[in-house]
């Protein structure tokens, strides 16, 4: 394993650079008609026939102590590492730094990458980095004096979708209209709440764990699903640009998994979504009555590039007739293209104020974790609010815990690449890389 740490920043700031300041922005990035939809092997040619509701690009810039780091929310299925290069590239040249990070809701009903659509002259993927590398420069043009206060809610939204038998094996519960009790299952909604020094809402950051596959293969509408109505909703009431923050979903669905238009998909997404908004605006509006809101002086930021193995031998006959068995060839044919040269995960943490003034960390990983690594990862860091970010600067699959890729299921033994145990090992590594930012491991004995 090969570990390069980059961009790390001392806790220690000028008087000249102490002051907060945050900026924010969205831009639209609806994809032309026809364009790949992300997942479901189901819906066959996979190509959108119109747009439902329109899909964003929302950034926010933080600035404290001499750093700046800019975080993305993004309503597609995914981000890959390859197509945050350029985006970096460009802010890196007009902005001067280039800790980006970008979180992909997951979202089901969103584009997929395709570097020959519409056509190879003018691909509409060119236009994407563009639009991203925009809004984030937009956002950076806004900062502003700033201050931030963290809360949390709770929405009862989702299930885990894998049932452990009595036998070790494992039976997926995709759907679970009857709300039966599942676990493991994270219920907290994280809300990170950025004020003007005025008072007037910046931004609304919301930190939730549920894969965004209400609207199911027979849907051909390109939406956001329930991040978008939670975001529309959030808006309008005055929370400044609301972000989506996806985190460990990697085996938490909805409970109206994969509803057909025909069965109320639409109205399931507007009421999940309204349900998850009203939670984070009482979020907000309880941190202004209690005067949370503070303006922490310092940030840190660090980058972490970690080589992983594969799980499986890729040129093996034996582990091409397992994929062939569970349908997945086109996975397999994937993993080969692409694993080689994008094996390298990115693991980002983030820490906002000094110890004793309610810390708010953040760590991002390019996967589906499931939801126990997200658990864990709050567990060994005693900071005061920890978020965690799936989906962030890469796509290498699912990271199951190592439990789960013993028992098998779908992210347990199929659609996972990484090695067994790479979970574990990068939410090791940020929850380190945490407690030394956040001043809670110190270099030399007391």
């Amino acid at each position: 394993m090969v570990v390069i740490v980059l961009g790390a920043l001392a806790l220690t700031s000028s008087p000249t650079t102490a002051q907060l300041r945050a900026g924010a922005a969205a831009v639209e990035i609806t994809p032309p008609a026809g364009a790949l939809l992300y997942g479901y092997g189901a819906r066959g040619t996979n190509r959108s026939e119109g747009v439902h509701d329109p899909l964003h690009a929302r950034a926010l810039v933080l600035e404290a102590g001499g750093e700046t780091a800019a975080l993305v929310t993004l309503d597609l299925g995914s981000i890959r590492k390859e197509n945050t290069l350029p985006v970096r590239q460009a802010v890196r040249d007009a902005a001067g730094f280039d800790h980006v990070l970008l979180n992909a809701s997951h979202a089901h009903s969103a584009p997929l990458f395709e570097s020959d659509f519409p056509s190879a002259e003018s691909p509409w993927i060119g236009e994407l980095e563009r639009k991203i590398a925009g809004v984030v420069l937009k956002a950076h043009a806004a900062l502003r004096p700033a201050r931030v206060a963290v809360g949390w809610g709770r929405a009862s939204e989702g299930h885990n979708r894998r049932r452990v038998l009595p036998d070790g094996s494992v039976e997926m519960f995709w759907r679970n209209r009857e709300r039966l009790p599942t676990a493991p299952l994270d219920e907290a909604v994280g809300v990170l709440a950025v004020d003007g020094a005025d008072g007037e809402a910046i931004a609304t950051v919301v930190n939730f764990a549920v894969h965004p596959v209400i609207l199911g293969p027979e849907n051909m509408l390109v939406s956001a699903d329930y991040p978008g109505a939670m975001a529309a909703l959030v808006a309008e009431r005055g929370g400044g640009v609301p972000m989506f923050l996806q985190g460990a979903a990697g085996d938490i669905n909805p409970f109206w998994d994969k509803t057909p238009p025909a069965e109320g998909a639409f109205e399931q997404v507007r009421m999940a979504g309204e349900r998850l908004g009203q939670e984070v605006l009482r979020v907000r509006a309880d941190l202004a009555a209690a005067e949370a809101f503070h303006d922490p002086a310092s940030l840190s930021v660090k980058r972490h590039l970690v080589t992983l193995d594969p799980r499986w031998d890729l040129d093996s006959p034996v582990v091409e007739q397992g994929f062939r068995r569970h349908g997945l060839e086109a996975s397999l044919q994937r993993y080969r293209a692409r694993f080689p040269r994008e094996r390298e995960a990115e693991v980002n943490t983030l820490v906002l104020g000094d110890r004793g003034e309610g810390q708010f960390a953040l760590a991002t990983f390019p996967g589906e974790f499931f939801v126990e690594h997200q658990l864990r990862l709050r567990a060994a860091t005693p900071v005061s609010h920890v978020f965690f970010a799936g989906y962030t600067n890469g796509e290498l699959a699912y990271f199951p815990t190592i439990a789960a890729a013993a028992q098998g299921g779908y992210g347990g033994r199929e659609a996972t690449i990484v090695e067994v145990g790479a979970g574990e090992k990068l939410v090791d590594l940020a929850a380190v890389s945490i407690l030394e930012q956040a001043g809670w491991l110190r270099d030399a004995p007391p």
